[in-house]
């Protein structure tokens, strides 16, 4: 079965699934709109682009911890079993005969999805998702339990085969749990097996995926994390400071990450985005106002969305398709205004337009982009030769003013 054809298979199953098990009912919808809206939810409130605070979200939990245990991954359509696979779609809607995007991996990788499929709607990228609880997308023996074993050595080559029939994958997205053991033979330590494995994998690929997107793993909660939420927020007090974990204690090494920068491969690039979970001494359980994990090694869908404006960041400057506005030819205060620009258009396309997204998001934008139009009329004023770099801001001022949303 071809991409294409599983997307129509997709959209037909979704239309007989009962509304109740596609996602959150009318109620907790209504919920979740009222507090994901506000202004710096999630992971903007730790963005690097601009310094982004809502007081009304210091003392909010959202999801509460009890819910987040329920709470699924991003929503997926199933599009039937192919052996031990069990595909489901996601992502942009319509179809692309060569350009389509998959992501793959244990559930370290299926709780990516919510932000990946941020991702793949901007890019225009049909999505499929292929994981396995457990079990990592890689050549190297993962050291679960017996009755898993020879399956998840099964499943990995399944996933091999089934990307040598679906050429039309150029991109995938792959993460594993960093702290996964595998058999390794004397004299070679556990980590290092691991990055032996990921390259190995990445080598024996199809040379049709022209990109792979190694997403580092995440920080890891406390087991008290979640009883320490409920306490402090009973409290009225801030829990994301107050039950906030070492970084020292929640990040560990990541040996995909290692591999990959390691590998001299030009399709291999590495999205780190630890810096929206921590800050140089610690990881925080609420960011934003977002619970960050459902449990002490899985993120909440809810945040991983907020993390698809910048991860898509990443992945547009990874593979300059198209090329960012190149606004580092501009003066400080310019480019701090072409990002504003540039990260409110990404929130408005995120949520599905302007008018999906509060007023306070458009007026920001608007006055941000008359500064610049501002800016750009000065400079033109002034001659574009001579000093200042003044042909190259002016240039760079009119692409981010130009840029389609």
């Amino acid at each position: 079965m071809t991409l294409r054809q599983a997307l129509l298979l997709g959209i037909c199953i979704a239309m007989v699934i009962p509304a109740g098990e596609a996602g959150l009912d009318a109620a907790s919808a209504e919920a979740t709109t009222a507090v994901t809206d506000r202004p710096c939810f999630g992971a903007a409130a730790r963005s690097p682009l601009q310094h982004c605070f809502n007081p009304s979200l210091e003392r909010t939990v959202f999801p509460t911890p009890s819910d987040a245990l329920l709470e699924p991954n991003a929503p997926c359509t199933p599009v039937g079993r192919a052996n031990l696979l069990f595909p489901c779609l996601f992502g942009a809607g319509q179809t692309s005969p060569n350009d389509s995007a998959a992501l793959i991996g244990d559930s370290h990788a299926s709780h990516w999805r919510a932000a990946v499929d941020v991702v793949a709607q901007a890019r225009g990228w049909p999505a499929i998702s292929i994981t396995r609880s457990g079990c990592p997308f890689i050549k190297a023996h993962v050291i679960i339990p017996k009755e898993q074993d020879a399956t998840c050595q099964l499943w990995n080559r399944q996933v091999m085969d089934w990307l040598g029939r679906h050429p039309e994958v150029s991109t995938i997205f792959v993460s594993e749990r960093s702290g996964a053991r595998y058999h390794h033979p004397p004299g070679t330590g556990n980590f290092e097996t691991a990055i032996q494995g990921n390259l190995k994998l990445w080598r024996a690929l199809p040379h049709t995926v022209r990109n792979i997107f190694v997403i580092r793993d995440t920080p890891r909660n406390s087991v008290a994390a979640a009883d320490c939420v409920r306490r402090v927020l009973a409290r009225h007090e801030r829990p994301g400071v107050l039950c906030a974990r070492r970084r020292t204690k929640a990040l560990h090494p990541d040996p995909a990450v290692v591999a990959a920068r390691r590998t001299k491969s030009k399709r291999v690039h590495v999205l780190d985005m630890t810096r929206f979970f921590c800050d140089p001494t610690h990881c925080y359980p609420v960011v934003g106002g977002a619970l960050v994990h459902k449990d002490t090694n899985h993120i909440t869908a809810i945040f991983a969305r907020t993390l698809g404006r910048y991860m898509l960041r990443m992945v547009d400057d990874a593979i300059k398709q198209p090329p960012r506005p190149l606004i580092d030819a501009l003066l400080p205060d310019e480019r701090a205004l072409a990002d504003c620009v540039l990260e409110e258009r990404a929130l408005a396309l995120q949520a599905g337009g302007w008018d999906k997204v509060e007023a306070s998001h458009l007026a920001r934008a608007t006055s941000c982009r008359q500064g610049l139009e501002a800016r750009a009329a000065e400079i033109k004023q002034a001659g574009l030769t001579g000093t200042f770099n003044r042909a190259n801001r002016y240039a760079a001022i009119r692409e981010v003013l130009t840029v389609r949303g």
